[in-house]
């Protein structure tokens, strides 16, 4: 178990490695452009389409006394499709509020960067996306702490107790990742957000870390 959480980090670090120098090139044109402007490509493009769409998560636990709790959780998403200047069209799930803003046929203009859409404008509204590097980037360091997690499992613990703490234990370990990757890699590519964005931020992960964590450890002890 040692040797298997070990080789998956390693390997997870140096597969992470250029998506973050790409990243940080990435931050760089960011700073570049919030300073004098005009350090992204600018194509004139069009909203061509916009849907909302529910998906739904069951989330399943397990209390001290064995019994077992399912919880269903329903999510709406805002999803604006544009087209390009050759004819591409691509959708993305946007803010409620430039979804509010991105009306059908109307005008846009888009940011490039190295070819790749990473925000879209609008009359009164303005939406920025994550680079694919950066997407890459978080992927990687999903699978390190998935390899952390079996480095400790298998230098503090090892015992085996079934598969269904096995499963019950990774998901709780992963979903531990969840917002935390997500921070840093934002963060990696357009800077840490400051004020209530940042204290919103901080609250959801230590909410939603702890909750896990709560999981994780109370299984540990049964």
């Amino acid at each position: 178990m040692v040797a298997l959480g070990l080789s998956v980090l390693v390997v997870a670090l140096a597969g992470a490695a250029g998506p973050y120098r790409q990243t940080r090139e990435f931050r760089e044109v960011v700073a570049c452009d919030r300073g004098v402007g005009n350090c992204f490509g600018n194509e004139a493009g069009s909203v061509v389409g916009r849907r909302t769409y529910t998906t739904t998560s069951t989330t399943t636990s397990t209390d001290a006394n064995g019994q077992t709790h399912t919880s269903t959780t329903t999510t709406t998403h805002y999803e604006v499709t544009w087209q390009r200047a050759n004819g591409a069209r691509q959708a993305r799930d946007v803010s409620p509020s430039f979804y509010a803003k991105a009306k059908q046929g109307q005008p846009a203009t888009l940011r490039l960067w190295h070819d790749e859409v990473v925000g879209v404008e609008v009359m009164g509204g303005e939406q920025w996306f994550l680079p694919k590097s950066g997407t890459t980037l978080g992927g990687w360091l999903y699978l390190a702490f998935f390899g952390l997690g079996v480095l400790l499992w298998g230098l503090l613990f090892g015992w085996w107790d079934g598969l269904f703490m096995l499963a019950f234990r990774t998901f709780a370990w992963m979903f531990m990742s969840f917002m935390p990757v997500d921070i840093t890699t934002d963060a990696l590519a357009y800077g840490l957000a400051t004020g209530t964005d940042l204290v919103v931020q901080i609250a959801f992960a230590l909410f939603f870390t702890g909750i896990a964590g709560a999981l994780l450890f109370g299984s540990l002890g049964g």
